[in-house]
């Protein structure tokens, strides 16, 4: 039985979120450009709503998202960088 293996080349990253974009599939191409940049679990950021990572008081995107780990339950507070926001 074949196992998946995770993607380690930089190129294929790139390519595998490109193919997203292109496609206009924005939720998918950024759900990938934050597990990159945040080391994340996808489980973690699909919990994520808007209201998380955008403040609608002040129309602007949040500089960090709170977080609870769904395997270890440890809260974290993760930055958001310029490449995500």
């Amino acid at each position: 039985m074949p196992t998946t293996q995770p993607i380690r080349n930089k190129y294929q990253v790139r390519e595998l979120s490109q193919f997203y974009l292109n496609r206009g599939e924005l939720r998918n191409y950024l759900l990938i450009i934050m597990v990159v940049h945040t080391a994340l679990r996808i489980s973690d950021l699909l919990h994520l709503k808007w209201y998380d990572v955008y403040d609608f008081n002040r129309n602007r995107l949040r500089e960090s998202v709170s977080i609870t780990e769904t395997k270890t339950r440890k809260s974290k507070i993760v930055k958001l960088n310029n490449a995500i926001l």
